[in-house]
Protein backbone atom coordinates (compact mmCIF):
# COMPACT_ATOMS: atom_id res chain seq x y z
CA UNK A 1 0.00 0.00 0.00
CA UNK A 2 1.48 3.90 -0.98
CA UNK A 3 -0.13 6.76 -0.37
CA UNK A 4 0.04 10.37 -1.36
CA UNK A 5 -0.50 13.49 0.83
CA UNK A 6 -1.94 16.04 -1.01
CA UNK A 7 -2.34 18.50 1.90
CA UNK A 8 -3.54 18.71 5.39
CA UNK A 9 -6.94 17.27 4.36
CA UNK A 10 -6.32 15.42 0.88
CA UNK A 11 -4.93 11.77 1.17
CA UNK A 12 -4.55 9.46 -2.16
CA UNK A 13 -4.03 5.47 -1.14
CA UNK A 14 -2.64 3.20 -3.57
CA UNK A 15 -3.83 -0.50 -2.83
CA UNK A 16 -2.63 -3.53 -4.97
CA UNK A 17 -4.75 -6.36 -5.34
CA UNK A 18 -3.42 -8.05 -2.49
CA UNK A 19 -3.72 -5.03 -0.21
CA UNK A 20 -7.37 -5.03 -0.46
CA UNK A 21 -7.66 -8.72 -0.16
CA UNK A 22 -6.05 -8.05 3.36
CA UNK A 23 -8.75 -5.45 3.90
CA UNK A 24 -11.42 -7.46 2.29
CA UNK A 25 -12.21 -4.45 -0.07
CA UNK A 26 -13.64 -5.31 -3.49
CA UNK A 27 -13.01 -2.30 -5.94
CA UNK A 28 -16.33 -2.90 -7.48
CA UNK A 29 -18.37 -3.13 -3.74
CA UNK A 30 -21.27 -0.62 -2.81
CA UNK A 31 -19.27 2.30 -1.22
CA UNK A 32 -21.94 2.28 1.43
CA UNK A 33 -22.24 -1.28 2.55
CA UNK A 34 -20.89 -2.40 5.90
CA UNK A 35 -18.02 -4.43 4.79
CA UNK A 36 -16.88 -1.62 2.46
CA UNK A 37 -16.97 0.89 5.67
CA UNK A 38 -15.25 -1.53 8.09
CA UNK A 39 -12.33 -1.83 5.18
CA UNK A 40 -12.31 2.39 4.54
CA UNK A 41 -12.05 2.32 8.40
CA UNK A 42 -9.32 -0.04 9.04
CA UNK A 43 -6.97 1.18 6.01
CA UNK A 44 -7.61 4.98 8.32
CA UNK A 45 -6.44 3.62 10.82
CA UNK A 46 -3.10 2.57 9.28
CA UNK A 47 -2.90 5.98 7.82
CA UNK A 48 -3.23 7.51 11.21
CA UNK A 49 0.03 7.00 12.02
CA UNK A 50 2.47 6.30 8.77
CA UNK A 51 0.87 9.13 6.97
CA UNK A 52 0.25 11.50 9.49
CA UNK A 53 -3.47 11.57 8.84
CA UNK A 54 -6.18 11.54 11.55
CA UNK A 55 -9.12 11.24 10.01
CA UNK A 56 -10.96 10.35 13.26
CA UNK A 57 -13.47 13.80 14.17
CA UNK A 58 -14.01 14.35 10.52
CA UNK A 59 -16.70 13.88 8.41
CA UNK A 60 -15.07 12.29 5.12
CA UNK A 61 -15.85 12.55 1.68
CA UNK A 62 -14.10 9.29 0.16
CA UNK A 63 -13.68 8.40 -3.78
CA UNK A 64 -12.61 4.56 -4.87
CA UNK A 65 -11.12 3.46 -8.22
CA UNK A 66 -10.70 0.07 -9.46
CA UNK A 67 -6.94 0.39 -10.69
CA UNK A 68 -6.39 -2.39 -14.05
CA UNK A 69 -4.06 -4.61 -11.89
CA UNK A 70 -7.15 -5.49 -9.73
CA UNK A 71 -6.25 -2.79 -6.63
CA UNK A 72 -7.99 0.52 -6.48
CA UNK A 73 -7.35 4.01 -5.40
CA UNK A 74 -8.71 6.18 -2.55
CA UNK A 75 -9.29 9.57 -2.79
CA UNK A 76 -9.50 10.49 1.21
CA UNK A 77 -11.26 14.14 1.96
CA UNK A 78 -11.74 15.79 5.48
CA UNK A 79 -14.97 18.12 4.50
CA UNK A 80 -13.99 20.24 7.37
CA UNK A 81 -16.92 19.28 9.33
CA UNK A 82 -16.35 17.65 13.21
CA UNK A 83 -18.05 15.03 14.20
CA UNK A 84 -18.30 16.25 17.59
CA UNK A 85 -19.57 19.46 16.26
CA UNK A 86 -21.94 18.77 14.01
CA UNK A 87 -23.66 21.40 12.01
CA UNK A 88 -23.51 23.92 14.92
CA UNK A 89 -19.54 23.60 14.52
CA UNK A 90 -20.06 24.35 10.79
CA UNK A 91 -22.38 27.34 11.13
CA UNK A 92 -20.17 29.30 13.82
CA UNK A 93 -17.15 28.78 11.66
CA UNK A 94 -19.18 30.08 8.25
CA UNK A 95 -20.65 32.40 10.31
CA UNK A 96 -17.39 33.98 11.35
CA UNK A 97 -15.82 33.78 7.83
CA UNK A 98 -18.86 35.74 6.48
CA UNK A 99 -17.85 38.59 8.94
CA UNK A 100 -15.06 39.56 7.21
CA UNK A 101 -15.08 42.00 3.89
CA UNK A 102 -15.25 39.83 0.92
CA UNK A 103 -12.92 40.01 -1.62
CA UNK A 104 -13.73 38.16 -4.70
CA UNK A 105 -10.94 35.48 -5.21
CA UNK A 106 -10.31 32.65 -7.68
CA UNK A 107 -13.00 29.55 -7.47
CA UNK A 108 -12.18 25.93 -8.71
CA UNK A 109 -15.50 24.23 -9.05
CA UNK A 110 -15.51 20.39 -10.26
CA UNK A 111 -19.15 18.64 -11.17
CA UNK A 112 -20.20 14.95 -12.27
CA UNK A 113 -22.57 13.83 -14.78
CA UNK A 114 -24.27 10.44 -15.52
CA UNK A 115 -24.34 11.14 -19.05
CA UNK A 116 -23.12 13.64 -22.03
CA UNK A 117 -26.76 14.97 -22.20
CA UNK A 118 -26.49 15.76 -18.77
CA UNK A 119 -22.90 17.90 -19.54
CA UNK A 120 -24.51 19.16 -22.44
CA UNK A 121 -27.66 20.68 -20.91
CA UNK A 122 -25.33 22.63 -17.64
CA UNK A 123 -23.29 23.98 -20.34
CA UNK A 124 -25.91 25.16 -22.11
CA UNK A 125 -28.08 26.78 -19.51
CA UNK A 126 -24.21 28.51 -18.04
CA UNK A 127 -24.05 29.87 -22.05
CA UNK A 128 -27.22 31.51 -21.68
CA UNK A 129 -26.13 32.74 -17.92
CA UNK A 130 -23.36 34.45 -19.76
CA UNK A 131 -20.80 32.72 -17.65
CA UNK A 132 -17.48 34.53 -17.42
CA UNK A 133 -14.22 32.09 -16.70
CA UNK A 134 -12.27 29.07 -17.57
CA UNK A 135 -13.96 25.60 -18.56
CA UNK A 136 -13.15 21.84 -19.69
CA UNK A 137 -14.70 19.02 -19.96
CA UNK A 138 -13.60 15.48 -19.09
CA UNK A 139 -15.04 11.78 -19.46
CA UNK A 140 -13.56 8.90 -16.86
CA UNK A 141 -12.96 5.56 -16.91
CA UNK A 142 -16.41 5.18 -15.80
CA UNK A 143 -18.11 6.71 -18.55
CA UNK A 144 -19.26 10.01 -16.49
CA UNK A 145 -18.40 13.14 -17.84
CA UNK A 146 -16.97 16.28 -16.08
CA UNK A 147 -17.30 20.22 -16.09
CA UNK A 148 -14.29 21.65 -14.29
CA UNK A 149 -14.63 25.39 -13.70
CA UNK A 150 -12.17 28.38 -12.75
CA UNK A 151 -14.13 31.37 -12.00
CA UNK A 152 -14.11 34.24 -9.31
CA UNK A 153 -16.41 34.85 -6.20
CA UNK A 154 -16.99 33.85 -2.79
CA UNK A 155 -15.99 30.34 -2.58
CA UNK A 156 -18.87 30.07 0.11
CA UNK A 157 -21.69 30.93 -2.31
CA UNK A 158 -20.46 28.75 -4.96
CA UNK A 159 -23.48 26.14 -4.23
CA UNK A 160 -25.72 29.10 -3.93
CA UNK A 161 -24.53 30.43 -7.46
CA UNK A 162 -24.11 26.96 -9.33
CA UNK A 163 -27.59 25.53 -7.09
CA UNK A 164 -29.54 24.44 -10.33
CA UNK A 165 -26.26 22.18 -11.11
CA UNK A 166 -27.84 19.93 -8.91
CA UNK A 167 -30.54 19.35 -10.76
CA UNK A 168 -28.32 17.50 -13.28
CA UNK A 169 -25.31 16.59 -11.32
CA UNK A 170 -22.88 16.71 -8.67
CA UNK A 171 -21.11 19.08 -6.65
CA UNK A 172 -17.43 17.12 -6.51
CA UNK A 173 -13.99 18.24 -5.06
CA UNK A 174 -12.28 20.48 -7.42
CA UNK A 175 -8.90 19.15 -6.23
CA UNK A 176 -9.73 15.53 -6.15
CA UNK A 177 -11.29 15.42 -9.36
CA UNK A 178 -8.02 17.00 -11.09
CA UNK A 179 -6.07 14.52 -9.80
CA UNK A 180 -8.40 11.83 -10.21
CA UNK A 181 -8.82 12.60 -14.15
CA UNK A 182 -5.29 13.31 -14.48
CA UNK A 183 -4.82 9.37 -14.42
CA UNK A 184 -8.44 8.06 -14.79
CA UNK A 185 -9.77 10.74 -17.43
CA UNK A 186 -10.05 11.90 -20.87
CA UNK A 187 -9.83 15.41 -21.87
CA UNK A 188 -12.70 16.23 -24.77
CA UNK A 189 -12.62 19.58 -24.20
CA UNK A 190 -9.50 21.70 -23.18
CA UNK A 191 -10.73 25.31 -23.56
CA UNK A 192 -14.32 27.00 -23.38
CA UNK A 193 -15.91 24.08 -22.79
CA UNK A 194 -19.35 26.10 -21.85
CA UNK A 195 -19.54 28.22 -24.91
CA UNK A 196 -18.22 25.11 -27.08
CA UNK A 197 -20.23 22.47 -26.00
CA UNK A 198 -23.62 25.16 -24.20
CA UNK A 199 -24.05 25.48 -28.48
CA UNK A 200 -23.61 22.06 -29.69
Amino acid sequence: MEWIRINSNKLKIMLTAADAKRYSLSPDADHADDVTRRAFRAILTDMKSEADFDATDDKLYIQMYPSREGGCELFVTKMGVSLQGGEEYMEQRLSKKETKPFAPRERRLAFCFGGVQLLLAVCERLAARCYVGKSRAWQDDERRYWLLLIDKGDPLAARRDYGFVAEYGAFESAECAELMLSEHGKLICDKNAVETLGNL
